[in-house]
């Protein structure tokens, strides 16, 4: 009963009135705590109004009622029916596809990958609103903040210009002095220096976080609490450049915190001397896709001795014309058997009799069965992820909602005997008709529930 008194001032001698008319409903118990309520109004008075008020039930309706008005003013919360949701305007790229106008994001890749030159790459691109890799672009002021091998930065600038023949968008500004992410003090310095909806690029985040400890939660919690921090002083997106671990399969160095805490994230692979970037994470987006780009050298100028000073460009590429170059290895040939044989067990085909792929959690224990050199299961569990990934990059296997299909016109060549093995097999007594989302009828069994 307190708590409902709180949201009523003891002012007026009408709100007055009603609370002894209301309080008195439940009896003398609660004339104490209407003395106690009442005590700014006057407890003489309030004394003398308890006195000649009766109860009334109707007076202690309204007593709620004015609580749950002064709740509804207070509110922090503010649900939204769907048909605010819808209209709502969609999720707004910097790089279409790739970076959201506000955020978090990385791009992140092993040593000698090329992913400080395809940053520098993006940050033109931005600041001139032209395509990235086809990408569609939204113009904004860019701040690159180079920590790592600072003295290449004006290599690596010069090149681009040459390359392109015009020179760097003026709205790219450059930053080589000291930055730390995790001094607040460096945070508001840096943000006081860019303009409202800005993109900073910071090259790299282990020289921005210096001593931190990349493993530990609490270390990597405040990296990222700096970096968040950032982002929302300028309203505009903020681009971690950073390394995979000692393992490149395994992703991001540093605790998963980070991972987790991005809005998008780039991988930067470099196979031999091929190299690809990809969108590893995008919130509201695709991710997936790989485009492949060649580092071209380009002479800059002359060294004391005579010698050409070069740097590099990014130059986009196709992709390779086989994806089959290099041969499989033994990890990836038993994970291209299980595949089939998981396939011909336990995959489906619609009511034409072509084949309709077969669900990620299908074949994995085909793949464990087959996987006998593995000392645990934990272990067979790392690598049916890490060559499932592998194989979709190779284009061997194409995925699509957790469901597999064989790439490429092989790939088609070979489903086709698939589809074949599973109609011969007959229909055993858990095979049922469905219709999918067009109304075609699909024939599956039991077995393949999870497709």
């Amino acid at each position: 009963m307190r708590g409902i008194l709180s949201h009523l001032a003891p002012k007026k001698e009408d709100d007055v009135r009603m609370v002894a008319a209301a309080l008195k409903t439940h009896g003398p118990k609660f004339e104490e705590l209407f003395f106690e309520w009442a005590t700014p109004f006057g407890r003489y008075k309030a004394k003398g109004l308890w006195a000649k008020v009766k109860a009334d039930p109707d007076a202690m309706t309204e007593v709620i009622e004015r609580q749950v008005t002064a709740l509804s003013k207070k509110q922090r919360f503010s649900p939204l029916p769907v048909e605010a949701l819808e209209a709502m305007p969609p999720q707004q790229w910097r790089i279409k596809g790739v970076f959201p106008i506000e955020g978090l994001a990385v791009v992140y890749g092993a040593s000698t990958a090329g992913k400080s030159f395809l940053s520098l790459e993006m940050a033109a691109s931005i600041g001139d609103g032209l395509p990235f890799f086809e990408h569609a672009t939204k113009p904004a002021a860019v701040l690159y903040v180079g920590l790592e091998g600072e003295g290449g930065y004006r290599g690596r600038v010069v090149a681009w210009q040459r390359h392109h023949g015009r020179a760097i968008p003026d709205s790219v500004r450059f930053l080589l002095q000291p930055f730390r992410l995790t001094d607040p003090q460096d945070v508001a310095d840096l943000a006081a220096v860019c303009p409202p909806g800005c993109v900073v690029f910071i090259d790299t985040l282990n020289r921005a976080a210096p001593g931190m400890d990349e493993n530990s939660s609490r270390d990597m919690g405040a990296v990222i609490e700096g970096a968040k921090t950032l982002q929302r002083l300028i309203g505009g997106l903020v681009v971690l450049v950073a390394h995979t671990g000692k393992d490149s399969a395994k992703g991001l160095r540093g605790h998963s915190s980070l991972f987790a805490a991005l809005d998008a994230a780039v991988l930067v692979n470099r196979d031999d001397s091929a190299r690809s970037w990809k969108v590893d994470k995008a919130k509201d987006g695709r991710d997936g896709e790989t485009h492949y780009f060649r580092l071209n050298v380009v002479e800059i100028g002359i060294d004391e001795d005579g010698d050409a000073i070069t740097s590099c460009v990014v130059v986009p590429e196709e992709a390779p014309t086989s994806p089959w170059a290099k041969p499989l290895n033994a990890i990836q040939k038993l994970a291209m058997e299980s595949f089939r044989e998981a396939c011909r067990s336990n995959g489906s085909v619609d009511a034409g009799g072509n084949f309709l792929g077969i669900n990620r959690e299908a074949w994995r224990p085909v793949f464990y069965r087959l996987h006998v050199e593995a000392p645990s299961d934990e272990a067979r569990r790392k690598a049916f992820e890490r060559v499932r990934k592998e194989l979709v990059e190779r284009g061997e296997l194409v995925e699509e909602n957790n469901v597999y299909r064989l790439g490429g016109l092989a790939g088609k060549l070979a489903e086709a005997c698939i589809a074949k093995v599973i109609q011969q097999a007959g229909q055993p007594d858990g095979q049922r008709t469905q219709r999918d989302t067009s109304g075609a009828a699909t024939t599956r069994t039991d077995r393949t529930a999870a497709l």
